[in-house]
């Protein structure tokens, strides 16, 4: 794709990226998130709400603005990544974001557009959380300890020809999904130097642990990894261990 190629994307019948927000009850902060995305993804997006049946006004408010909001549907899921496979079917973009309800796009979202050539390159910038900025280039080591920040990845729609998020892991499914794509040589990475979103840093995935996820991620590590990097994290994880063990027994 090219930069002509992109000036022919519109809203509604050829969208460039389509911005799926999953919810469940998020009427405090889901009108904020779709006046973002109207107002800084423009005609290069399309927002699809895939929404949890919300027994609040989180559905009123999706009515209520039906020009910017390119598909919704309220049913019954089985999860955040349940809801997020199902909104991936309904998308007409080359590239995919997934935006929480209760996050935004920042006002420079639009900066990265010119980047998207590639259609097996996952692109991803920075985020604003809490006034500062976040994110930052990672390695496949920096990759396997901690994860990218989700709502600021774009991923071509190729990524979901191949995978879908594993619905065993409930809340870090995303990292997995990370993780396969990068050591995956369909597929390259590349970190654009611009904070696309502003993220709310008190949403479930800050809350919980999946403990499915960290009961497995040795073994993950050391499959797409191999084994340095697995030495690595061990390293690390002893050291983390000692230094909690010091913290504890310190009078």
């Amino acid at each position: 794709m090219n930069l002509s190629d992109i000036n022919n994307f519109n809203n509604s019948a050829n969208p460039l990226i389509s911005i799926i927000t999953v919810c469940l009850n998020a009427e405090k902060h889901i009108l904020k998130c779709i006046q973002s995305v109207q107002k800084y993804g423009g005609r290069y997006c399309e927002h699809i709400i895939i929404d949890g049946e919300s027994n609040d006004q989180t559905v009123q408010i999706i009515k209520d603005n039906p020009s910017s909001i390119s598909f919704w549907i309220s049913e019954k899921d089985y999860g955040i990544y349940n809801a997020m496979n199902k909104g991936v079917k309904y998308a007409k973009g080359k590239w995919i974001l997934f935006l929480g309800a209760d996050d935004q796009l920042n006002n420079n979202f639009q900066e990265i557009i010119p980047q998207l050539l590639d259609n097996h390159c996952v692109y991803y910038g920075d985020y604003i959380s809490e006034g500062k900025k976040y994110g930052g280039k990672f390695s496949s080591y920096r990759l396997a300890k901690s994860n990218f920040c989700q709502q600021c990845v774009l991923y071509p729609i190729e990524v979901f020809n191949k995978y879908l998020f594993n619905e065993k892991y409930k809340i870090s499914a995303d990292h997995l999904l990370n993780i396969q794509c990068w050591t995956d040589k369909s597929f390259t990475f590349k970190y654009i130097p611009v904070s696309l979103t502003i993220f709310n840093s008190t949403g479930i995935s800050n809350q919980l642990i999946d403990t499915e996820l960290e009961n497995d991620r040795s073994d993950i590590i050391k499959k797409y990894f191999g084994t340095i990097i697995f030495i690595r994290y061990l390293i690390k994880k002893q050291k983390l261990r000692l230094y909690r063990k010091l913290r504890l027994n310190k009078p």
